[in-house]
This record gives structure tokens, C-alpha cells and sequence, in this order.
């Protein structure tokens, strides 16, 4: 839509038409002028383009024009398209400029301030304008015209926070979306490597024994069949639940191989429904009606999940596309492309989510602005009568369902928080006295309201929150501060809500920030947990001492082996866990059950005086190539109970199963990552001696029969029935 005032192209072509090139630059002196009034990229295209210069000379006059073009919106970007298109390193300068006076989310135009950027050898900055640029849900043609681009910067970009290996298998062609797939990871943080499977063949791949698939190793198998593979008639018998359960028990024996060929996850396609529907109405009336029936199979897969799989809704996704952009008969028939080119981003996106959920990079925390995001108006100048949520008004109505779905995230495991340019008592006024508010005080672990730059204050609430500002998802309806933050904080998620508050809760969904292939009682824990940490934070204030607080905890801890109950939380910890992991070895439920198999494995559990913390802790010992010697292969520890003696009790509970086991030496390894600093020095403050230390790693041993006494006293054992002496 042009708004009222601005300059269309038109325009700009016939204020240009029939002038020599001297009286063109003239009156484009005044266009560019107009343009910055109501700036639009297309009309300063289309200005630049008129100024193409028919010789040498001109380009000389018109290189002149440029260089004397005033600092504005206008300026910067005419400067940047022309210094681009003459391979100019004047060019990054330019776009700079540019995005500084204008923060476009335009994904074409941060991809060319990327190419200009990766011209001067600024690899890290292009690398972060490129990830933002993907975030922005770009379409199809984007990957298409970018595809080098991003693969340059990709190997020049720091590095990954995770490694995976990535099969995809279809029964269409899959040529076209691995290129998105890869750009989606590089955005957020996964070096991939895939392998493509043939077409039509995924069956045999997947049972062939030593064959292509199972030499690639893959960490995580996407199956992707579509509803012709069915063969289904519009309607056909009405055996229509021995149809679905044979078809079932095929994917579910592929799960089996697969997960006995190699340790992986696999992320399992529902099958869509057909664009086209001979039945019509019998399709989803009669019991064995094509439609129903393909419903019917997608129900059962998801009763037949097991630990390794996860299911993709494709038709949630094709509903999210749309029939016409989904299938598109044409390219099926030409080039067996299904869905077809323009839906691929989209279902990149959603395979994407499981991609993010199985290695550990989904996000945690949700924090929220408040005047005009979780209600209509300012609440400083309006008032709690005055400002609007709930029913009465549409825009109200809209607040209130955003409210309503932030709250569904907390139930779920989300942490809130707020981040509000406010006084702080007028902020929380509304969540005490606002009748139409769903939203208590008590539901944010978190509440920052202050006049400080947001950028500070989210810097803050991570940290109050112990968790790294990747984990953030920031929503904020004022589009300054948004593009303040992507500046001043680019690892944190900012959703681009739209212009009224009726998209709001479409667009924070449509991000998938917070995806999870499972839901443990901990996550139901999660967000309560960090409530009531503030409370304990409190009584170590006021508490004399260390020794008394951890006292008057009254802590009690559990130790358990692997079993089938926690295998899902385990694996989530070993993929989560980032500050307090020695080693920060990722796992798949196959690797734990093997862990499990032929080690010592310690599940631990924590409550206290304020609440059950749920699982919270692993330490996994395997063999090791001395006799009579244990290597602990995993210790790791959630966040949320550092400091309260858990890794002594940890270490405790490895102990005493050693020394039942006959083992005489517990050996342990420091690998340093990006974020585990915290326990550099764990081992040596623990008792270990140190074996070998250089400067990203240390080798630490500690005689078993030299623990004459607990290393914890804060914490009591609830589990004495359980047997620790597993092996």
C-alpha cells in the first residue's frame, strides 16, 4: 500500500521522461528530497535506474550526484545500491547508514548489506545481518537468489553452537528444500550435513544394511511421505481402522531399523490431504472416505510415538500455506515437487522447530513490553480505567487472547518476563486492579520496569534468570526498540508482532521459539521454579550465613538410574545444559540406553521448603580402560539449583555406588565450551588431583578410598531403597 504523499514509481518515470541526462540529475535532486518524506525502496529504484548513464561521462557526473547526496534515508540507500552494483567496498559504509535511519526487515535488502559487509572482510558482522535476514521468514525466491551468499558466509561465520547430521528422505523430490533447510540451520546455529535420499526409495534406504544411509550415520532422519503414497481411493472399504493400523506398523517397524542402524532421531511427516477431492463431502462422512481415513492413520501414528520419533503436522502446515501454494499440479507433474517450491520455507520452518527441539537450541524465556503489547494505551498517561484489555473493545479482546496465549507458553515450561519503559508501580497496577487482565504478577519470574535502554535490561534479566540471552524471545509492539535490540543484542529472538495487536499472537506463534518434542513434569515446573527462586533469593538475605540458608532449605535429593520413565528428560538435560556441563556431550535416547546398558547412570531430583524442582541433574560413569576405574562421561546440572551443594551430593551419590561397585578411582574430564566456564575448576575444589591440564581441557582423578566424609551435609537423601550400585 503507498501511503498518502509518497512517490510511486510512476510518478518519479514521468517527472523523468523526455530530459536530457543533466536536467534528469536536476530534477532527481528534488525527488530524492520528496522521497525522504515517505521513503519506499521500489521508488528509489526506480529512481536510480532512470539515471542510467548512457556514457562514460555521465557515469562520472553521475558518480559526482551520488557523492553529494545529503545524509538521509534517501541518500544512504541510493549511495549503497550504486556503490553495490560498482563493486564499491564504500558500499558497506553506505548500507549501514542506511539501516541505521531506516531498519527495514526487508530480507533482500539485508542480504545485499551482507554481500557488502562480507566484500571488506567483515565475516562476523555480515554473518549476524544475513541469520537476521533469515529470521525474517523469507519466500522461496530469497534462498534461490542467495543460496551462494549464504553458504559463503556460513563458512566464514563463527562457530556452531551444534553439529548435526541430517537425512532427508521423501517420496517426492527434496532437491530444492535441503538449500533451506541448511540456511535455516546456519541461522540458528547448527552445522549440518545432509544427506539427500534417492527419490521415491526411502523404504529401502532405511532397510538396506550397510548401505548408503547407514554409512552417512545420520543424528536426525526426516521422513517425508505425502498422501499419494496412501494409494487410497476416495472411498473405500470401511475397514477403515485395520487400513490405518497396517500402515502404521510399516512406519513403525522403519523407526525400529532405523534406531537400531544408527543413533538418531527421527522426525516423522503426517500425511497431507489431497488438494482435490472426487468424494466431496463423502470424504470426510463415510468411514472409509479418503480424507477421513488419512486423518484417521495421522491419529494413530501419534498414539504409536516412542522416544527417537517425533511427528510433524504437514497438514497443519499445508493448512498454514494454503491449498494453492501447498500443491501445485504443475510442478508435481513435471518435476515430482511436493509441496511445491513456494510452501518449502514454511515446512523448512516447522522441520526446523523438531531440528531446534532434539539438539537443545529452543528458546526459554518469553519477555514482554507492556503498553500497547499486553494492553491498548500507556498506562502512565492513561490510567488503569483508562488503558484497554478484555471484552468491550476488539482491540481489547485481542490483548486479552495475547494474554492468554503467553500464559498457555508458561503452562508449558515457558519462563516470563517484562521489560517495560515504566515507573514500576504503574506497571504492576494493572496486573493487581485491571478487571479483563489474565496475566497475575505471579506469573513472571522477572518484572523490569525503568527507564534504562532495554538492551541493558534484558542483559539484566538474563542474568536474574541465569540463562544466556540466546534463550530470550522478546516481544515489543514499538518498532524503535526492536530494531535497538537486534542492533545492540543479535542473539536475541525479536518477532516482528505486525502493525495492530489482531497479529500479534499469529506472529509470535508462527516464529516457533519454543518448540518441544516432549513435556516433562519439570517443564510443568519450570516457570513456577524461577517464581519461587526470587523467594529463596530473599531468605539467603536475610540468612546469616551460607551454611544457615542451605539449612533452612530443608533440601532433600534423589538419586535414580536411567529408567524408561526419565529417559525423555535425561536426553532433554544432556541436549539443554550448557553452564554447568563438564563436558557438554550431546546425547540421543539411543546413546543414553547404551550408557545405561553398561554404566553407573545418576538421575537426580530436588525439593525444598518453596517446591519441587523435578529431575535436575545426570552424572553418567562408564568403564574405563583401567581396571577398577570409573570415567565419569557426563555431569551436568541444571541452572536453576547452582549454588545449593547439589554437585557435592551429586558426587556423594557417585561415591558411594564406586565403592559398592569395588571401584577404587573416579576419573573426570573438563572439555571447556562457550559457556561452561562456571566449572572450570570444579574437580580440583571437589578433592581431584589433577592428571593433565592444558588450556581448553583437564584430566582430574580421585581415589575413591580417600572420601572419609560427605562432601554434602545441606542436602538429605530421599531414595535409600534404590540400589546405586548398578554395576
Amino acid at each position: 500500500m503507498t501511503r498518502a504523499g509518497a512517490l510511486t514509481p510512476t510518478d518519479i518515470a514521468a517527472r523523468l521522461s523526455g530530459l536530457t541526462f543533466a536536467a534528469r540529475l536536476d530534477t532527481a535532486r528534488t525527488l530524492c528530497a520528496e522521497l525522504d518524506a515517505a521513503f519506499a525502496p521500489g521508488a528509489a529504484d526506480v529512481l536510480l535506474a532512470a539515471l542510467a548513464p548512457p556514457t562514460a561521462t555521465d557515469r562520472m557526473a553521475l558518480a559526482a550526484w551520488i557523492a553529494a547526496l545529503p545524509s538521509s534515508t534517501a541518500g544512504a540507500y541510493l549511495r549503497a545500491v550504486f556503490h553495490t552494483a560498482g563493486g564499491d567496498e564504500a558500499a558497506a559504509g553506505s548500507w549501514n547508514e542506511f539501516f541505521d535511519r531506516f531498519p527495514t526487515q526487508d530480507a533482500l535488502l539485508m542480504a545485499q548489506r551482507a554481500r557488502a559487509l562480507a566484500r571488506i572482510g567483515d565475516w562476523s558482522t555480515a554473518s549476524v545481518v544475513m541469520r537476521q535476514a533469515l529470521a525474517t521468514r523469507p519466500s522461496y525466491t530469497f534462498y534461490a537468489r542467495t543460496q551462494r551468499q549464504i553458504d559463503e558466509i556460513a563458512a566464514h561465520a563463527p562457530a556452531a553452537l551444534r553439529e548435526a547430521r541430517i537425512a532427508v528422505l521423501g517420496s517426492s523430490t527434496t532437491s530444492l528444500l535441503i538449500p533451506v533447510l541448511r540456511a535455516l540451520c546456519y541461522r540458528d546455529g547448527i552445522l549440518a550435513t545432509f544427506h539427500e535420499g534417492a527419490f521415491g526409495a526411502f523404504r529401502q534406504e532405511i532397510l538396506e544394511r550397510g548401505g548408503v544411509l547407514a554409512s552417512f550415520k545420520p543424528t536426525i532422519v526426516i521422513i517425508a511421505p505425502h498422501w499419494r503414497d496412501l494409494e487410497l481411493p476416495p472411498v473405500g472399504p470401511d475397514e477403515s481402522l485395520g487400513i490405518a493400523r497396517g500402515i502404521v506398523d510399516e512406519y513403525r517397524a522403519l523407526w525400529s531399523a532405523l534406531h537400531a542402524a544408527c543413533d538418531c532421531h527421527v522426525i516423522q511427516h503426517t500425511f497431507d490431504l489431497p488438494a482435490d477431492e472426487a468424494a466431496g463431502l463423502l470424504s470426510v462422512q463415510l468411514p472409509g472416505g479418503r480424507r477421513r481415513l488419512i486423518r484417521r492413520i495421522n491419529l494413530e501414528l501419534g498414539e504409536s510415538l516412542r522416544p527417537g520419533v517425533s511427528l510433524l503436522d504437514a497438514e497443519q502446515v499445508s493448512a498454514e500455506a494454503g491449498v494453492d501454494r501447498w500443491s501445485n499440479p504443475r510442478l508435481w507433474y513435471l518435476a515430482r515437487q511436493h509441496p511445491s517450491s513456494e510452501a518449502l520455507p514454511l515446512l523448512a520452518e516447522e522441520q526446523m522447530a523438531h531440528i531446534r527441539a532434539v539438539v537443545g537450541l529452543s528458546r526459554k524465556v518469553l519477555v514482554c513490553d507492556l503498553d500497547d503489547t499486553l494492553w491498548k494505551g500507556v498506562i502512565g498517561e492513561d490510567g488503569v480505567d483508562g488503558i484497554k484489555v478484555g471484552p468491550g473493545t476488539p482491540e481489547g479482546e485481542a490483548h486479552a487472547d495475547l494474554q492468554r496465549y503467553i500464559r498457555d507458553l508458561k503452562e508449558r515450561g515457558v519462563v516470563l518476563a517484562v521489560c517495560s519503559k515504566n515507573n514500576p508501580e504503574d506497571a504492576e497496577a494493572p496486573f493487581r486492579d485491571k478487571t479483563g487482565m489474565v496475566l497475575r504478577l505471579e506469573d513472571f519470574a522477572s518484572f523490569t520496569a525503568n527507564w534504562d535502554d532495554k538492551a541493558a535490561n534484558l542483559r539484566a534479566v538474563a542474568t536474574q534468570i541465569g540463562v544466556g540471552l540466546d534463550s530470550l524471545v522478546f516481544i515489543d509492539d514499538n518498532p524503535f526498540e526492536r530494531a535497538w535490540v537486534r542492533g545492540q543484542l543479535p542473539e536475541v529472538a525479536v518477532p516482528e508482532p505486525g502493525t495492530s495487536v489482531f497479529s500479534f499472537v499469529r506472529e509470535l506463534d508462527r516464529g516457533r521459539y519454543f518448540p518441544a518434542i516432549i513435556w516433562s513434569p519439570e517443564d510443568r515446573l519450570r516457570a513456577d521454579g524461577y517464581r519461587r527462586e526470587q523467594e529463596r533469593a530473599s531468605a539467603r538475605h536475610s540468612a546469616g550465613s551460607l551454611d544457615d540458608f542451605l539449612a533452612g532449605l530443608h533440601m532433600c535429593g534423589t538419586c535414580e538410574p536411567v529408567s524408561d520413565g526419565n529417559l525423555d528428560r535425561v536426553t532433554q538435560l544432556t541436549n539443554k545444559t550448557n553452564q554447568f556441563n563438564l563436558t557438554t556431550r550431546r546425547r540421543t535416547v539411543a546413546e543414553v540406553r547404551q550408557i545405561a546398558a553398561s554404566g553407573w547412570t545418576g538421575v537426580f531430583s530436588l525439593k525444598d521448603r518453596y517446591g519441587d524442582y523435578g529431575i535436575i541433574g545426570v552424572l553418567f560413569c562408564v568403564l574405563s580402560g583401567e581396571a577398577a576405574c570409573w570415567d565419569i562421561d557426563t555431569w551436568l546440572m541444571s541452572c536453576r539449583v547452582l549454588r545449593r551443594e547439589v554437585e557435592k551430593f551429586m558426587l556423594d551419590c557417585a561415591v558411594e555406588a564406586a565403592r559398592s561397585a569395588g571401584v577404587a578411582c573416579l576419573r573426570g574430564r573438563y572439555i571447556r565450551s562457550a559457556k561452561n566456564a562456571l566449572v572450570a575448576d570444579l574437580y580440583p575444589s571437589l578433592g581431584f588431583q589433577t592428571v593433565s591440564r592444558t588450556g581448553d581441557e583437564g584430566c582430574y582423578e580421585l581415589g575413591v578410598e580417600t572420601v572419609t566424609s560427605p562432601f554434602s551435609r545441606a542436602i538429605s537423601r530421599g531414595d535409600r531403597e534404590v540400589s546405586l550400585a548398578q554395576k
